[in-house]
């Protein structure tokens, strides 16, 4: 039986990410705050199908996405990764639809650790 290894778990999180930023449509929107103005800002707000991740949060999370990747490649400690995903969970409250979206992630990688 084949196991998964960690590069594994990094490939499907960063799948699961590309995904869920990117092509992910749905009608339920979990935004109860205002968003900040401005065109790199602007998502879909009610409950109109669509996309529910601004440009902005479509751009950035490649660079959560990049660290997921590389720590199999060159040398990222542990804290560094859980510090990028804290910085990523803090910028997508300004969209709580991202934020639901990274609450996998975070947990998994809190339990892999």
């Amino acid at each position: 039986m084949y196991k998964l290894t960690k590069f594994d778990i990094s490939i499907l999180e960063s799948i699961y990410l590309v995904y869920m930023f990117l092509f992910f449509k749905t009608s339920i929107d979990f935004n109860v705050l205002t968003s900040p103005k401005g065109w790199l800002f602007e998502h879909l707000i009610g409950d109109t199908y669509g996309l529910r991740v601004c440009l902005f949060g479509r751009i950035a999370i490649f660079a959560l996405i990049f660290v997921l990747i590389m720590r199999h490649f060159i040398n990222i400690s542990p804290l560094f990764v859980k510090i990028s995903l804290g910085i990523a969970g803090f910028l997508s409250l300004i969209n709580l639809n991202a934020f639901v979206y990274l609450i996998p992630i975070i947990l998994f990688e809190c339990y892999l650790d």
